[in-house]
């Protein structure tokens, strides 16, 4: 229905997109509600994302009937697209509205899966919703798709991986200040894969620094693509941004590089350690510092073992926690509980 990412849709400021919007959510929806009436018995409804809209429909739909509604909710739109992106002026119309349609979506859910501790402890107080209304659920990834690689094959050159969208709370300036630290040191390449919001400022700033340790590759590419730079990496960054966003989450790109089996170096925050631990399956490093990064990159530049023990770690933390089995039954032995433990 949406054709694309659901913050995406809502960022726009055409109403064009809002009809075609209307009018695809009349078929989609005239086929969803015959469908769901056919089924049979069931106990539990889980609405995923982007289910916003969706949740509403579920909830008419068992007005009367003793269901629990369970909604998705990684990602929330006001908090993206208003307070974290600022597309979106705070005191505007469309910021309100945006706020008062996900407060209501959650208010029709009698369950909130959200990927970590901290945004359901965020979400409870944005929209005075009581915590033991939020259930953690690890984002996790595809193990089948992203298989555990082999290591790296030894080579001259040092490959440090980035990729992402380039929002703010990726903080990809901290990367190039890192790069700036590390441009003297030979061998060691930093190579950003993606391109966003911020990706035109942060070209211009490369240009302007002239780093020859820096490589961007700035096309889309597919997961098969993803995976082929994730096995030519030695060692794969997540986020560093110093919004407060980014001390809530843990970022898909964290996940992937646990699965494929790469060491990683992340920024310090309450929600990764959620997941990891300092040394022992990931490198921390405080927001915003890109001293520090480049500090973490030579440690493990200068120090192969370290890479391999932290990958291997970080891939058995995955198995633990993120891999698919591990988050269907975590989330089912949590729903089978009801609500007797918040978060």
């Amino acid at each position: 229905m949406w054709e694309g990412f659901l913050h995406e849709t809502f960022s726009q400021r055409r109403w064009q997109t809002y009809g075609r919007l209307g009018w695809r959510l009349l078929g989609c929806y005239g086929r969803l509600i015959r469908r769901y009436q056919r089924l049979g018995k069931h106990q539990w409804v889980l609405v995923g994302y982007a289910g916003y809209l969706d949740i509403l429909l579920a909830r008419l739909l068992n007005w009367r009937r003793q269901r629990s509604l369970v909604l998705v909710a990684f990602i929330s739109l006001y908090d993206t697209i208003v307070l974290d992106r600022r597309q979106v002026p705070v005191d505007s119309l469309k910021a309100r509205a945006l706020k008062w349609f996900e407060q209501l979506g959650f208010r029709c859910a009698d369950l909130i899966l959200v990927d970590t501790v901290e945004h359901g402890k965020y979400l409870a107080e944005l929209y005075h919703l009581p915590l033991e209304k939020f259930v953690r659920s690890f984002v996790g990834e595809d193990d089948d798709f992203f298989p555990l690689l082999p290591e790296a094959q030894t080579e001259e050159m040092f490959r440090v991986l980035f990729f992402g969208t380039y929002v703010p709370l990726h903080g990809v300036d901290t990367v190039l200040a890192a790069a700036g630290h590390l441009r003297e040191v030979p061998g060691v390449e930093l190579v950003l894969v993606g391109k966003g919001q911020l990706y035109a400022q942060i070209r211009q700033e490369a240009e302007q620094l002239q780093l020859p340790n820096l490589r961007f590759i700035d096309q889309w590419i597919s997961p098969a693509q993803l995976r082929e730079q994730v096995r030519q990496a030695d060692v794969c960054l997540g986020i560093f941004g110093q919004t407060a966003k980014a001390a809530r989450v843990i970022p898909l790109k964290v996940f992937d590089a646990l699965a494929l089996g790469r060491p990683i170096i992340t920024r310090d925050s309450p929600a990764i350690r959620e997941l990891l631990e300092h040394e022992r399956n990931v490198l921390l490093c405080p927001a915003g510092d890109g001293l520090a990064l480049a500090a973490a990159i030579l440690k493990l530049k200068q120090d192969p073992g370290l890479g391999k023990a932290l990958a291997l770690a970080g891939r058995a933390c995955f198995n633990a926690q993120a891999a698919p089995e591990a988050v269907a039954r975590t989330l089912v032995q949590r729903l089978e509980r009801g609500f007797e433990q918040p978060v």
